[in-house]
């Protein structure tokens, strides 16, 4: 049985009902890497691995700068670029965010059994 996880490297907080807008960042935090992982096609391996990238979501939802900045298995960055691809635009930073944009890190990890 293969298990498929998906963590962000910023918070480690439960998810979040699917909701049209967000009161602050920790909500966003919530529902991203789940808006990433529902993207994913997983490269197939006999083995364990982990995918870590970085890009900046614009207050939009578009995103720009990304980049894997951790792999254990190169043949698999294609797939987790493509899922954060796949899903841009995402949901609008919360309105009351001060900035134009966010910096954000989002872990893959395939776990074979």
């Amino acid at each position: 049985m293969k298990k498929f996880l998906v963590l962000l490297s910023l918070l480690a907080l439960p998810a979040i009902a699917d909701e049209a807008s967000f009161s602050n960042l920790n909500e966003y935090f919530q529902y991203l890497p789940n808006a990433v992982h529902k993207n994913w096609t997983p490269y197939k391996a006999n083995k364990d691995y982990e995918v870590t990238v970085q890009f900046r979501v614009m207050k939009n939802g578009e995103i720009s700068e990304l980049e894997v900045v951790k792999s254990t298995e190169e043949a698999a960055n294609t797939s987790v670029i493509n899922a954060v691809k796949t899903g841009a635009p995402y949901k609008p930073l919360p309105e009351n965010f001060p900035g134009k944009s966010v910096k954000t890190q989002v872990e893959l990890q395939y776990m074979h059994k």
